[in-house]
């Protein structure tokens, strides 16, 4: 049976995934300059119960406790991977993309300490 974080990850990937779809063919990405600012928040949330989800996998360490610190890395990580990608696919570097950056970086670990803290309640209902 799944267990209520593989769930809310399964939907908030889901809904990360259509949306990113959507905004590819949509140019919303370009259209709207904020538009990636949510995504990044939804995509660190998904990567934050995706730690939780290879918990109940047995993927990671049944036994280990999952702390705030090492799931912020592994966010950390998976969003520096990010703009990595997006540098090498070639989306142009604009006038601020430093600044861009920094925003996507922060965004994506106010959503990992989202989804982390959601992870751990629903832990705590099952």
């Amino acid at each position: 049976m799944l267990k209520l974080t593989t769930v809310f990850f399964l939907i908030t990937f889901s809904l990360l995934a259509v949306v990113h779809y959507l905004a590819l063919q949509l140019f919303l990405y370009w259209k709207y300059w904020w538009f990636d600012i949510p995504m990044h928040f939804i995509g660190g949330a998904v990567v934050a119960l995706g730690v939780f989800v290879l918990r109940d996998l047995r993927v990671l360490a049944r036994s280990a406790h999952l702390r705030f610190i090492p799931v912020l890395l592994a966010v950390c990580a998976v969003a520096i991977a990010w703009e990595v990608y997006e540098v090498l696919i070639g989306i142009p570097i604009e006038d601020d993309y430093v600044f861009d950056t920094t925003l996507d970086l922060c965004m994506g670990l106010l959503g990992g300490a989202v989804g982390y803290f959601v992870g751990v309640n629903l832990q705590k209902i099952t």
